[in-house]
């Protein structure tokens, strides 16, 4: 019985022998099977190893030690047996033919890199479909779009008198905010504000009647812009406290927190509405991170209201020492590129009593991947969730065969199930988009409030970033086919063996890194603006690496510690760290360049055939006809030329009467053998195969030929054996 096992095991010597075990055929085990029925296998491990001396080596231990008992348990360590596992899968025998997957795509036989050719061009089939759908999340109207607005209402400065102006980034305090409100944002919001035409005021009261839509499409900003609801104004405040040292003030008040927030139910006549409720989002600014609806304050369409609703608020001192954050915020929508805009102009007020203007703007595009007008992309969008759905089968199929638990300790495997996870969620989100425009729409023609879009914006702006990784990963698993080539093999090898010191290497930069970044923090954080906080510090502390620093500004802070800092960073981390970086690559890749571990593949060769296989049988089947007709006129080509002579009589006779020979009569050579002679010969005329007859000639022309070489042949070598000696030879 183990003879007959012996027998069937695969030998790992012979060379057409795979990496890639056949789960569907289960190889021959020195143990025998259980009858509780089918079983699925594991791991199986039968790859034979690269160096052939090593295996040989082995193959003869084993055969040497076979019946030892050492020997059985050092195998059943090797070789992870069949075993019925409890898990999300249920154990069932592998289907005929269906392979596990590798971590790396292998080359070594014709049957794997056949395989490996039609993995590869599905993959890139899908890798062109991703880069052209994720390419489809961004317009380049929305970079004008934001471009246009932000430059309307935050850069341009407006002439509030002689010699005075009035611009958003220069506003320092609150009172510039309420005179950027009165004499710009108003003047630049409602001046470009255009109402309907009169034959299209006439058409849309026709049409539509008293429906609340006509007042919204009255107001069209930059006469292609339509405005979702009149703006709005909201504040953030917190809450009042007392002060350690009340030398001149009796309360004091925090910056903000989400435990000190004010949430009284209204504010000098402003309701406090929580987020849900004014359908907000939580954002950053510069100093906080704000997750509160506040009070809110609607303006309206009329210029008038708004400008009389804005001075009661600056009389009443709305904005007053609790203040933290006050923004107005609009929406508008884009028909002719089907784009909405999320505007914010935010003046945040920290607890030093400054103003900080920031402005945040942000798109979103109207239609997902259902409601696309152009089919083109709909087919894209089609074809892609088609192959979405093949590579999860695929997947399924894999966990199936080699259990939850083992699939996914392949850093490949986890990818493709990243990758598949994103597509998925990319599916739901359009399902959503579609549903939420919808919504937005609706409401905008019913109501003539202010209609928010921050969720549609921050469900966007995830959706964007989920589907730029899905682009750079997808990109990322090229590197599972690197193995094509010998070079890119030798770049991954380097980078896996320096991969250890490459980690100590790190551990120690990233000590110096924060060291210098908090002591450039304590040195110069209140005079430099690329010091003022731990994480902007190491951002500048990467920037110096590049050789982008302001050397000016860190010599103005510390005229004896800065240069003094500038220069032992420098030292220490561009020619120091560094060259140590450069030094441990380069070592690795000297010694993977000098190593024999990694050998050629035959995905040339195989290529090679294919192709001089197609050349042939688009020769044989498309170009038959000429070659036909080229050795047709081959074989009547004469075998020798000779000198054009002087026809005879019997030739010019031959000339006139019609039954004359195929082939004219050669001039014969004088001393000529009598296979020559033979093929001189006129061909006789009772010969019916003319063609037959001339080849046979040349043939008997031939073997003459070759014994007389073969003669000459035996002949110098009896003449060098006598020159230079029998041992030569």
């Amino acid at each position: 019985m183990n003879s007959q096992n012996q027998a069937q095991e695969p030998d790992p010597t012979q060379p057409g022998v795979s990496k890639d075990v056949n789960i569907g055929e289960k190889p021959a085990l020195r143990h025998r099977q259980d009858s509780q029925g089918p079983q699925r296998v594991s791991v199986v491990d039968i790859s034979p190893p690269d160096d052939q001396n090593t295996m040989a080596s082995e193959l003869q231990g084993e055969s040497e030690t076979q019946n030892t008992p050492k020997t059985k348990n050092r195998r059943l360590r090797r070789m992870k047996f069949p075993t019925e596992r409890r898990s999300l899968w249920r154990s069932k025998q592998a289907p005929q033919g269906l392979k596990l997957k590798t971590s790396r795509i292998l080359y070594t036989t014709d049957e794997q890199v056949r395989d490996a050719l039609f993995e590869f061009l599905v993959f890139i089939v899908f890798l062109g479909l991703t880069s052209l759908i994720t390419l489809t999340v961004r317009s380049p109207y929305m970079f004008y779009f934001n471009d246009t607005t932000k430059k309307l209402f935050v850069t341009r400065s407006l002439v509030v008198a002689p010699s005075l102006t009035n611009c958003f980034e220069n506003i320092l305090i609150v009172s510039d905010w309420w005179d950027y409100l009165i004499y710009n944002f108003l003047i630049t919001l409602h001046g470009d504000m255009t109402e309907l035409d009169e034959d299209e005021d006439e058409k849309v009261t026709s049409v539509s009647g008293s429906d609340p839509i006509e007042n919204l499409r009255a107001r069209r900003f930059m006469h292609e812009n339509l405005l979702l609801g009149p703006p709005r104004l909201r504040q953030i405040r917190v809450q009042k406290q007392s002060c350690y040292m009340s030398w001149y003030f009796d309360t004091c008040y925090d910056d903000y927190s989400q435990g000190a927030e004010e949430r009284t139910e209204t504010h000098k006549g402003s309701p406090y509405r929580t987020m849900g409720e004014v359908e907000a989002t939580p954002f950053w600014t510069l100093l906080a991170y704000y997750s509160s609806g506040g009070y809110t304050v609607d303006l309206t369409y009329d210029k008038d209201i708004n400008l009389q609703k804005i001075n009661d608020l600056k009389n009443i001192n709305w904005l007053d020492r609790s203040s933290r954050l006050c923004m107005v915020e609009f929406n508008l929508f884009n028909e002719n590129t089907d784009i909405f805009q999320s505007v914010k102009l935010m003046a945040e007020i920290p607890a030093s009593g400054v103003v900080i203007p920031q402005a945040r703007l942000q798109t979103v595009k109207q239609y997902s991947f259902f409601t696309d007008p152009d089919p083109k992309m709909t087919v894209l969008y089609l074809v892609w969730y088609i192959m979405i759905v093949y590579y999860t089968i695929l997947e399924i199929n894999e966990i199936r065969l080699s259990g939850l638990k083992m699939h996914f300790k392949s850093f490949l495997n986890i990818l493709e199930g990243f990758l598949l996870t994103i597509c998925y969620l990319a599916l739901v989100y359009n399902v959503w988009h579609t549903i939420e425009v919808k919504s937005i729409t609706s409401k905008a023609q019913k109501k003539e409030v202010y209609q928010s879009i921050d969720v549609l914006c921050f469900s966007n702006i995830i959706y964007v970033n989920m589907m730029a990784v899905l682009a750079f990963l997808v990109w990322i698993k090229l590197f599972k086919f690197i193995s094509l080539n010998k070079t890119l093999v030798e770049w991954t090898t380097t980078l896996g063996r320096c991969s250890k010191d490459l980690a100590g290497f790190s551990l120690m930069f990233g000590i110096v890194f924060v060291i210098y970044a908090r002591l450039g923090l304590l040195l110069f954080g209140s005079n430099h603006p690329d010091f003022y906080s731990l994480v902007i510090s190491m951002l500048t502390m990467i920037r110096m690496i590049l050789g982008d620093f302001r050397y000016n500004l860190i010599q103005e802070s510390d005229r004896v510690i800065g240069p003094i800092y500038f220069i032992t960073y420098i030292l220490l981390v561009f020619f120091i760290l560094l060259n140590i970086f450069l030094a441990i690559i380069m070592e690795s890749y000297s010694s993977v360049k000098s190593g024999t571990d990694i050998h050629g593949t035959q995905l040339a060769s195989f290529v090679y055939r294919k192709l001089t296989g197609a050349v042939y049988w688009i020769y044989c089947r498309i170009c038959k006809t000429q070659s036909k007709l080229f050795w047709a006129q081959l074989a009547r080509v004469k075998p020798f030329r000779a000198k054009t002579a002087r026809p005879s009589a019997t030739a010019k006779k031959a000339d006139l009467d019609v039954t004359t020979v195929e082939f004219e009569e050669p001039v014969r050579r004088r001393n000529m053998t009598a296979a020559e002679t033979v093929y001189f010969n006129a061909i006789p005329r009772d010969v019916k195969n003319k063609k037959m007859f001339r080849v046979n000639q040349r043939i008997t022309l031939l073997e003459e030929v070759l014994e007389k070489l073969v003669t000459n042949i035996d002949d110098m070598t009896k003449s060098l054996e006598r020159v230079y000696g029998e041992s030569t030879f």
